[in-house]
């Protein structure tokens, strides 16, 4: 399975991209505004190049910035976050396991809130699948025709 060097440097205000490994005269190299667009795009980008698919293929990840490699803290921060919103995802659906089985037992709303350390409105919200009320503050006010009160 080939494996593919993707060098990111930071150039500017731009993220640039190196991918050695490719095929001669095939030129491997982008640019993305977003750092996230790297590691979502550049296997794509990679599969086109080479007429691939990805899973077809594995990439080397260096990182690169002033001159001085970062990959190893770099890949460690990355690693370190797509863990996080793991146990953000467990701690959502746990939740709401709970909430729902509380619901169930006849817990009121602000003991429920108690036990998963939020307030009884929030516990509304959840349980009634809102997420919440999309609007933030007080409800806006009409405007009234000149010499109206407005209401």
């Amino acid at each position: 399975m080939p494996d593919y060097t993707v060098t990111v440097t930071r150039d500017v205000d731009l993220w640039a991209v190196v991918i050695d490994g490719l095929p001669e005269n095939v030129a491997g190299v982008a640019d993305y505004v977003q750092f996230d667009e790297v590691r979502q795009e550049v296997p794509e980008f990679i599969a086109d190049l080479t007429r691939s698919d990805p899973a077809n293929f594995t990439i080397t990840w260096r990182y690169e910035f002033g001159g001085k490699d970062v990959t190893e803290d770099v890949l460690h921060v990355i690693d370190a976050e797509a863990r996080f919103m793991e146990a953000m995802a467990e701690h959502e659906r746990s939740r709401a396991k709970a909430l729902e089985a509380m619901r169930e037992a006849g817990l009121s709303q602000r003991s429920m809130g108690e036990v998963v350390h939020l307030s009884h409105q929030r516990v509304q919200q959840l349980l009634s699948g809102s997420g919440g009320s999309g609007r933030r503050g007080r409800k806006p006010r009409r405007a009234g025709r000149e010499g109206e009160p407005v209401t």
